[in-house]
């Protein structure tokens, strides 16, 4: 075996530099890699990427892509696995486990389970160099491979000091406008091949050990933004059910983080990126709300009357609807403004920008315990709550709406920073509790929104229009709720013992 194959792997990305990436059209390619600001052009040079796996894509289904790399007459490995990337030196057209080290050997021998690699797509690149200040811009043009396929892209890297990565490309995305790439050229291609889809991700467990408030401020918000961009995308290749209801889920709990921070911390891009993140969380809403409803029309009235003919002609109708709003959804990822609102958060975490809009006496809370901000939102927000549900069954509608909306605020807080403060067990049984409260208000809040969707619909037939009338009578019946169901809900989250 040549010795090269064999040598350590070298990590490619660490701190205190990083990336990011963006896809452009032929327009605004040719756009930015012509931007004067650049420095002059780098020697362009032709990379070809050959992806490997076995026929059942067993590494792909544990997220690792393997790649070999050629570059005029240099030949490198690549291994990709969870946002970490090797590279090997070899001199084999074969992929060698071996060539990354015991310990990713005995990982991707398992993987592998004594089935062969084969290649299963390629790549051809155009790659371009510049310089902007102290990061470096890769264009690169090229085509993918896969499944007798061929498929253009044409994208743009740039990776610099970490601290001021999300500001730089801020400044270039207030030009040539760009979109996000969540994803490296790998994953993608290896999918195109036919490989599994991405799965949706779920927010994390909240925060560990003892950080400061200064640091909690931007884990929580670095989470946040991370649960948005990882189902990016998801959305596209994989569960957009779930991927959207994800995405929303990121939205709210970032809204809600930053009203928190906000009440110790008054920084105005505090306001301003509540303000984005209601928009985005809003714009997904509508796609959201035709899968609640066409699945309550299935499970429920359609259910029910399995005689009726015209629910079928109302179901076609919702479908039409629902893709006017997964097309919303598209659109909305597509637009700059999204990929500029996630940059600004990005620069704003990077810089620790909150900082700034605290007089200097207030700027000693930063370093107090993130325990003691949590303890203290956890127990207001709880109060507040116990005060507001007082005869919940028996509240207006706006009013229990209004409870759910301070129930979800105070999960989130809980999932924050619970946690710091008890065992994960207790957090867990405490959420159980409010869980179980939160679904039986959001199944009042899906009728009252079930009725307004109704109301869009037609009745074209008499069968349409007799399947209509026990849809409304359905959701007009079901939105006044279960009050003993309430009540039960209410007592066990009452009787939960709060977290301290």
């Amino acid at each position: 075996m040549d010795a090269s194959a064999t040598a350590a792997p070298e990590a490619i990305e660490g701190p205190p530099r990083s990336s990011l990436r963006f896809s452009l059209d032929e327009a605004r390619f040719i756009a930015l890699a012509g931007n004067p600001a650049l420095g002059a052009p780098g020697i362009s040079r032709r990379i070809q990427h050959r992806f490997f796996d076995t026929e059942d894509f067993a590494l792909a289904r544990q997220g690792i892509t393997l790649s070999l790399r050629k570059a005029g007459r240099n030949l490198r490995l690549e291994l990709l696995c969870k946002g970490e990337t090797l590279e090997a030196a070899t001199a084999s057209h074969v992929p060698d486990p071996a060539a990354f080290g015991p310990e990713w050997q005995a990982t991707l021998t398992a993987a592998l389970n004594n089935a062969p690699l084969h290649e299963t797509a390629s790549a051809s690149i155009k790659q371009t160099t510049r310089e902007l200040g102290e990061n470096r811009l890769v264009f690169e043009t090229g085509s993918v491979i896969a499944r007798d396929q061929k498929i253009p892209f044409s994208e743009m890297e740039i990776s610099g000091p970490a601290l001021s990565l999300p500001e730089s490309a801020l400044a270039l995305a207030a030009g040539p406008t760009l979109r996000l790439q969540p994803e490296s050229l790998g994953p993608r291609a290896v999918r195109q091949a036919g490989g599994p889809p991405p799965s949706v991700h779920k927010a994390g467990q909240g925060l560990e050990g003892e950080p400061c408030l200064d640091d909690a401020v931007a884990d929580i918000m670095r989470a946040c933004l991370e649960q948005f961009i990882t189902n990016w995308p998801v959305f596209y290749e994989g569960d957009e059910v779930g991927a959207v209801h994800q995405m929303r889920v990121a939205m709210r709990r970032l809204r809600s983080a930053l009203g928190l921070f906000s009440r110790a911390l008054p920084a105005p891009e505090f306001l301003t990126l509540r303000n984005e993140a209601k928009r985005i969380a809003a714009s997904m809403g509508e796609a959201r709300n035709w899968d609640v409803f066409i699945a309550m029309l299935r499970n429920g009235p359609a259910a029910a009357f399995p005689d009726e003919a015209g629910f079928a002609a109302l179901e076609a109708q919702c479908a039409a609807h629902r893709q006017a709003g997964y097309a919303k959804v598209r659109a909305l990822l597509e637009d700059p403004a999204t990929t500029r609102f996630l940059l600004t958060a990005q620069a704003l975490v990077a810089r620790r920008g909150w900082r700034g809009a605290l007089p200097a006496e207030t700027l000693p809370s930063l370093a107090e315990p993130a325990k003691t901000f949590g303890a203290r939102s956890l127990a207001r927000l709880y109060r507040k709550l116990r005060k507001q549900g007082k005869h919940l069954a028996s509240l207006p509608a706006q009013d229990r709406h209004q409870v759910r909306i301070d129930l979800k605020k105070l999960r989130y807080a809980a999932e924050f920073f619970g946690g710091l403060l008890e065992s994960r067990s207790r957090v867990r049984a405490f959420n159980h509790a409010a869980s179980v409260l939160q679904d039986e208000l959001g199944k009042l809040n899906d009728m009252v929104t079930a009725e307004a969707l109704a109301a869009r619909l037609r009745a074209d037939s008499p069968e349409a229009t007799r399947a209509l009338g026990i849809v409304t009578g359905w959701a007009a019946h079901a939105k006044l709720g279960n009050p003993r169901a309430i009540a039960a809900a209410w007592k066990e989250f009452r009787d939960a013992k709060p977290l301290a």
